[in-house]
C-alpha cells in the first residue's frame, strides 16, 4: 500500500491559467496519455488545439500479457503529438524519483509525468489498481507542486475529473516513489492540417486495416470466455470510443458536413460499452460470458471504417450509421420491478423516492458503477429472456432498460 502521507490534498485548486485550458478540453474523448499532451497544445496556442489528436485514424494492435490489446503506449501517444501537435521532445527520463522531478521542474516549462496512478493521491485509482498515468508537474516551490491532471473518468473508486492541485513536497514525493517516467516537451506552431488529404488518407487507411481488424477480433472473441479476456475487451471497446469520438470532434471542428457521416454512433458505442462491463462483472460472479460481444464490436467498427470511406467521396450521403429505436425491454412490469427493488437497495431509498422520477441520474446517490451493481443484483429474479433485455443496455432510464448512458470504466494500464 502507498505510504499514508500527512495533508494529502483531496480537492482541486483553482489556477489562473490552467482552470481555463482544463475548462475547454474535451477531456471525456482522451485516454489519460493524451490528456497532458493535449494540455500542452492548448496552453503553446490556443483552446481546441489538441484536437488535432483525433485527426488521423489508425488501428494498431500490439501483444499485452498473452492478450491482443488496441492500448497505445506512451511512445505511441508521444509521436502523436510531435505529428499532430507541434510539441516536440527536448529531454526524456527513466525511473526519476519526486526530488529529481522537482529539480527539473522551471518556472513556464511543464514536464509531462507518467506515474503509477496507484500512488497518486489525486487520483481516485489511488491504493486501487496499478496503471500507468500522466499528468503535468507545472511548477516547484519549496514546500508544494503544482500538478494539473486533465484525466475525465467514472471508476469503481469515484469521478476522475480535471483540476489542478497543489501537492504537498512529501505528498509529491511519495506519489514518485515508485519512479516517474519524465519528459521536457517544447512547444512549437501547430503543423496546419491538410483537411481533404487526411480524409483522403484516413479512408486509405481504414481499408488498409480490415484484415488486421478481422484478425484482432478473432483473438478477442476467442478470449471473452475467460475474465482476463473480458477485461481487456472493456478497456479496448473504451479506447476504441474515445478515439472514434475525438475523430468526431475534430471533423465537427474543421469539416462539419462531414462530421455528419459518424452521426449517431456514439450512443451505440457507450451503449457496447455498458454491455461489455456487465459481462465482466457477471463473469467475475462465475456466471458465464458473452462471446456475441466480438460481433457487436465487429459491427461498430465496420460502421465506422464505412464512414471514413465515404467522408472521402464526394457524392457520399452518410445514411447507414442511423441507429433503430430501442425496443421495448422484455419481461415489462417484472423487469421494472426488479430494477427498483435493486436501485433501492443500492442507494438505500424507498419506494417513494424512487417513484418520483423515471431518470435515474436523478436519483440522489447515483453513478454508473452503483448502476452496474444495481443491474446485477436485479437479474436474479428474472426469466432469461428479461435478464438479457436488463444487460443488454444500461438502465438510463427505469421505464426503458435499453437506453444508452455513459460506460462505466475499469481498466488496466493504458
Amino acid at each position: 500500500m502507498s505510504p499514508h502521507v500527512p495533508n494529502a490534498p483531496d480537492r482541486p485548486s483553482t489556477d489562473p491559467v490552467w482552470t481555463p485550458i482544463l475548462t475547454g478540453l474535451h477531456a471525456t474523448a482522451l485516454d489519460c496519455l493524451q490528456t497532458s499532451f493535449a494540455l500542452l497544445a492548448d496552453y503553446a496556442n490556443g483552446s481546441g488545439s489538441h484536437l488535432a489528436l483525433g485527426a488521423r485514424y489508425g488501428f494498431r494492435t500490439r501483444d499485452q500479457d498473452a492478450l491482443i490489446s488496441v492500448e497505445a503506449t506512451s511512445d505511441d501517444r508521444a509521436a502523436e503529438a510531435v505529428d499532430l501537435l507541434g510539441l516536440r521532445v527536448e529531454g526524456r527520463w527513466m525511473q526519476l524519483d519526486g526530488p529529481q522531478v522537482r529539480r527539473l521542474c522551471a518556472p513556464g516549462q511543464p514536464l509531462y509525468v507518467t506515474a503509477d496512478a496507484y500512488d497518486l493521491p489525486w487520483c481516485p485509482y489511488h491504493g486501487h489498481e496499478h496503471m500507468r498515468h500522466s499528468f503535468l508537474a507545472t511548477e516547484a516551490g519549496p514546500d508544494q507542486v503544482t500538478v494539473v491532471d486533465a484525466y475525465h473518468n467514472d471508476t469503481a473508486w469515484g469521478p476522475a475529473r480535471p483540476g489542478v492541485w497543489r501537492l504537498p513536497i512529501a505528498a509529491f514525493d511519495a506519489a514518485l516513489a515508485g519512479g516517474a517516467h519524465t519528459l521536457a516537451v517544447t512547444a512549437h506552431p501547430a503543423p496546419a492540417i491538410d483537411v481533404p488529404a487526411m480524409l483522403a488518407g484516413n479512408a486509405a487507411r481504414a481499408r488498409r486495416a480490415r484484415p488486421e481488424i478481422a484478425r484482432y477480433l478473432d483473438r478477442t472473441g476467442a478470449a471473452l470466455d475467460t475474465v482476463a479476456g473480458l477485461h481487456r475487451f472493456v478497456l479496448d471497446v473504451w479506447l476504441l470510443a474515445r478515439a472514434r469520438d475525438l475523430h468526431e470532434r475534430w471533423l465537427a471542428a474543421v469539416a462539419p458536413e462531414a462530421a455528419a457521416a459518424l452521426a449517431g454512433q456514439a450512443a451505440r458505442w457507450q451503449q457496447l460499452a455498458t454491455r461489455s462491463y456487465v459481462a465482466l462483472r457477471r463473469a467475475q460472479a462465475g456466471r458465464p460470458a458473452a462471446p456475441e460481444l466480438a460481433d457487436a464490436l465487429g459491427e461498430l467498427i465496420s460502421d465506422h471504417l464505412d464512414a471514413l470511406e465515404s467522408i472521402a467521396e464526394p457524392a457520399a450521403t452518410p445514411g447507414h450509421d442511423a441507429v433503430p429505436p430501442a425496443p421495448d425491454p422484455a419481461g415489462g412490469e417484472g423487469v421494472r420491478a426488479a430494477v427498483l427493488g435493486a436501485l433501492g437497495e443500492t442507494l438505500d431509498l424507498d419506494g417513494s423516492t424512487l417513484r418520483t422520477t423515471d431518470v435515474l441520474r436523478e436519483l440522489p446517490g447515483f453513478d454508473s458503477f452503483r448502476l452496474v451493481t444495481s443491474s446485477t443484483g436485479s437479474s436474479g429474479g428474472l426469466d432469461v429472456e428479461s435478464r438479457h433485455a436488463l444487460f443488454a443496455a444500461d438502465l438510463r432510464d427505469v421505464r426503458l432498460p435499453c437506453a444508452p448512458c455513459s460506460a462505466p470504466h475499469t481498466e488496466m494500464p493504458r
